[in-house]
């Protein structure tokens, strides 16, 4: 990263950042996940895989405050919260293998991760039980360690809630819910770490309106798009972009 914090607005790869921002944005206003399966793996091509979970917190803790409100008053905390706990446990652990891990096996690492989960999201699956506390604690903990991690943990999310009885609408304020509480705790566990920078803070600010207006108009295809046109759209955006970002590229 440049010395100057500020000379990275004038690179040519930030008008490619912002454009993987606006797409990220998108998707994430549009089926209330998936901006960390489109900027992840795209902005880690841009970037490194680090810079680009640090980026992708920062744009999405500032840009989706507008939509909080209404989906926390939505959202069903009986269901959240045991995930809480288990992501909350298994963060650290992920974290580690940001700081850590290799670079270049970490993007496999995301873009496969990547495909399977739009596959598993896509294959139409769905379980008749009621899920019992040490699965839901489970999938919390898979999701807090991929959060860390690679920052994608959303997947294991909707998996557990479109792959039961929940509907798209209410999975979607729940995922809201759950993002905005652990934006907090991902923020202290980022600044423990000492990962967080100024180049990559202003980074993500630059991008904050573009993600933003992006958000916005995904909400509005939201309103107007049927459940099975909003998952197909975000499942083909979220699997091209596990392919073009692998390593083979590059």
């Amino acid at each position: 990263m440049p010395m100057d914090p500020f000379a990275l607005l004038f690179e040519s790869r930030f008008t490619w950042a912002a454009l993987v921002a606006a797409l990220a944005g998108l998707v994430r206003g549009f089926s209330g996940f998936g901006a960390a399966l489109i900027f992840i793996p795209l902005g880690g091509m841009l970037y490194d895989a680090k810079t680009a979970v640090l980026i992708l917190w920062t744009i999405d803790a500032v840009g989706t405050l507008p939509f909080l409100p209404p989906h926390l008053g939505r959202a069903r905390w009986r269901e959240v919260v045991p995930l809480l706990i288990g992501s909350t446990i298994a963060l650290p652990a992920g974290l580690w293998i940001l700081v850590h891990g290799d670079p270049y096996w970490m993007r496999w690492a995301v873009c496969g991760f990547v495909l399977l989960s739009t596959l598993g999201l896509a294959s139409g699956w769905r379980y008749q039980n009621e899920p019992s506390p040490g699965m839901t604690l489970a999938v919390g903990g898979v999701a807090g360690f991929f959060s860390g991690a690679v920052g994608i943990g959303g997947p294991p999310l909707v998996l557990f809630w479109l792959g039961g009885q929940t509907n798209p609408t209410q999975a979607r304020s729940n995922i809201f819910a759950y993002f905005a509480t652990t934006t907090l705790t991902s923020l202290a566990a980022y600044i423990w770490q000492g990962i967080f920078t100024i180049p990559i803070l202003i980074l993500g600010l630059a991008l904050v309106p573009v993600y933003t207006a992006a958000l916005f108009a995904g909400d509005r295809l939201f309103r107007q798009t049927g459940e099975t046109g909003f998952r197909r759209a975000a499942f083909w955006l979220c699997g091209l972009a596990a392919v073009f970002g692998m390593p083979i590229w590059n």
